[in-house]
């Protein structure tokens, strides 16, 4: 069995002028893999997410049915930080528990859903758990004073198999239950705090809960949020125990009502898809759902003909009303099958020439439209491979994916020479983390791969960014005039300038042409030290970038005039104006002649405010700058250098 170990202690993310799209990434752990064995009989990494530092973790399935995580640090090494040298198993109450997703938060703290046994009405509930940074359950999260919350739904086994966060903090989990006959979907939803939401006008007629039926066992594994205006998109299996199962995708008001209205969302808010792989009553499955800008739906599944044997990798993008969209891989053609089967919104891939199984239960959505779908195949041998394809936006293969010449889009990973299986990719900068089981049965392996990929560079333009000290907290306010595919603000803060921990997030609009403005309030600055504070701008790949920073010196005092620092500067001159300035503040730098040579205009409520302004293309000399909202003005002076 291979040792986890490390040569290389470089910076979070490598930005490689020579990298080699789509190869394992040789500065995470030397050969750009990690096996980490967890002493059980079969374990494998289920779900992978990344912290805005670079950091990665991972949920792993294991057959001693613990929650089961293991963090790494940028350069595959074990985070010591994170439990015990990295590893962290948690039950409740020491009863069985299985960890099927995971979601980072902006506080660094650990969202995990699965299921877990309670003890309570002796079945199998779904599970919920948070965890701080350091792995320890969050004891204040939820009721039972633990960082666990149960939550009984059906009449016997309920599993979450995925979690979405809503812009306003609360928590989504979605899985199936066990009604008494067959199976359902189930959606849950709590507060941030972990409290189920119950009560008149909240979610599910006011009970936090809600079930739906579509045909025989149905199966939800993934759930969405959309961004404009909080719907949620649930996806899975229907019929999931006929060998003619479905497709089933629910999309669900803020409500969880079904979006039901005539044309909003398929029949009655639901879409039950059977692709007609080669004759109608194929075997579909939907493992995984992303929403794009554009609020389409792509899933990555699988899919096998009525006349062939064996599975394909399926991807399927559907409209906002939950139509197979034409669009995507118009000719409906099967990649490496000739004839038999052309559905436009399907993409099928099929190894070829011979008929192998292929199986996708994970894909990513790049920021620049670039579809990763991630599984494993057989690849015309007899032992399963890691398989990560990427799509144009249009449904093509990318024939660029991986950097050489005869590439098409398609690459596989063997990793031992063993069975290998792909479970769940997470996107972060230039690197795709690929998590899944490297071995046989009964001596599977947790497998990750970091691979390089060419990222791209963050589309958002900040144009304002300043901080008002009101009182007893501090205000921020920033906005954007463009962005394009981005995710979330988070907040940082410092006491020295250096070590920044992230204090808040704040959603962004997403997409937009026109300006966008933004505010968060401190409520607990540091009143003893400087104040330094900074915008994380992230976008759905993982991709980000800083703002400058903002000082604020939180001494308590009201300042009355304007001050600049440092006084010689050479780039970034901070700003700190006095309490009193109401309304639009135009702030002008004016060189020793007269003439106005930087102008900006921010808005005021009276409170002493910072912002910065970049001089480092003034030339050397000494400056006046004037601060003036209605009839009130300031200056100071500072030397450029």
């Amino acid at each position: 069995m291979k040792k986890v170990t490390s040569t290389l202690t470089t910076l979070l993310i490598c930005l490689y002028v020579s990298a080699q799209v789509g190869v394992p990434d040789g500065g995470f752990n030397t050969t750009g893999t990690v096996i980490n064995p967890l002493n059980a009989a079969d374990d494998y990494g289920q779900a992978v997410a990344t912290y805005s530092d670079g950091r990665v973790v991972v949920a792993a399935y294991n057959t001693d049915k613990w929650f089961t995580f293991l963090r790494y640090m940028p350069d595959g090494t074990l985070d010591p930080n994170f439990g015990t040298g990295g590893l962290v198993k948690v039950r409740n109450s020491n009863d069985d528990a299985i960890a099927y997703a995971i979601t980072v938060l902006s506080d660094n703290s650990l969202l995990a859903a699965g299921y877990a046994w309670n003890p309570t009405n002796s079945t199998f509930d779904m599970a919920l758990v948070k965890l701080d940074e350091n792995g320890a359950p969050i004891t204040t999260f939820g009721p039972q004073g633990n960082g666990w919350i149960l939550t009984p739904v059906g009449t016997a086994r309920d599993e979450a198999r995925s979690i979405a966060v809503q812009s306003d903090g609360k928590i989504v989990l979605a899985g199936y239950i066990n009604n008494g006959t067959d199976n359902d979907y189930a959606v849950v939803r709590y507060t941030s705090n972990g409290i189920l939401e119950t009560g008149v006008g909240a979610f599910g007629g006011g009970t936090g809960k809600v079930t739906t039926h579509i045909n025989g066992d149905d199966e939800a594994y993934s759930v969405a949020i959309q961004s404009a205006d909080q719907k949620i998109v649930v996806g899975g299996i229907t019929n999931a125990s006929a060998t003619n199962s479905n497709i089933g995708v629910v999309r669900y008001n803020t409500d969880g009502t079904l979006d039901a209205a005539p044309g909003n969302f398929g029949t009655g808010g639901i879409v039950d898809l059977d692709l007609g792989n080669n004759g109608a009553g194929s075997t579909d499955e939907v493992y995984k759902i992303a929403l794009q800008a554009d609020g389409k739906i792509v899933m990555a599944g699988m899919s096998k003909g009525v006349s062939f044997s064996n599975y394909d990798f399926a991807t399927i993008r559907l409209t906002t009303t939950g139509a197979l969209d034409p669009a995507f891989n118009a000719t409906g053609a099967i990649v490496n099958r000739a004839g038999g089967f052309t559905a436009a919104g399907i993409a099928l891939f099929n190894y070829g020439p011979s008929n192998t199984d292929e199986g996708s239960r994970t894909l990513a959505l790049q920021s620049n439209g670039d579809i990763l779908v991630g599984g494993d195949s057989q690849g015309g041998s007899s032992t399963f491979a890691f398989l990560l394809l990427r799509y144009n936006s249009d449904g093509t293969l990318d024939d660029t994916f991986d950097g050489s010449s005869n590439s098409n889009g398609v690459i596989f990973y063997d990793i031992s020479g063993n069975r290998d299986y792909g479970y769940d990719i997470a996107l972060f900068g230039n690197r795709i983390y690929f998590t899944g089981s490297t071995g046989e049965n009964g001596s599977k392996d947790l497998a990750l791969i970091a691979i390089q990929n060419d990222g791209a560079p963050l589309p958002l333009v900040l144009s304002q960014f300043y901080a008002q000290k009101q009182s007893s907290k501090v205000v921020l306010q920033w906005q954007t005039s463009s962005e394009e595919g981005v995710k979330q603000f988070v907040i940082e803060r410092s006491n020295d300038g250096k070590s920044f921990k992230a204090i808040g997030t704040v959603a962004a609009t997403g997409n937009s042409t026109i300006t966008r403005k933004y505010s968060f309030a401190d409520n607990s600055p540091f009143i003893s030290a400087s104040n330094y504070y900074r915008l994380l701008m992230q976008d759905a790949d993982g991709n980000f970038k800083y703002s400058k920073m903002l000082i604020i010196k939180f001494d308590g005092q009201l300042s009355t005039d304007m001050k600049v620092y440092p006084s010689m500067v050479k780039d970034i001159l901070q700003v700190q104006l006095p309490d009193g300035m109401n309304g639009n503040i135009g702030i002008r730098i004016i060189d020793m002649n007269g003439r106005v040579i930087r102008k900006n205009n921010i808005a005021g409520d009276g409170h002493a405010l910072n912002t910065t302004m970049d001089v480092s293309t003034l030339i050397k000399g000494v400056y006046i700058i004037k601060a003036t909202a209605g009839n009130v003005s300031v200056t100071s002076r500072f030397t450029k250098q």
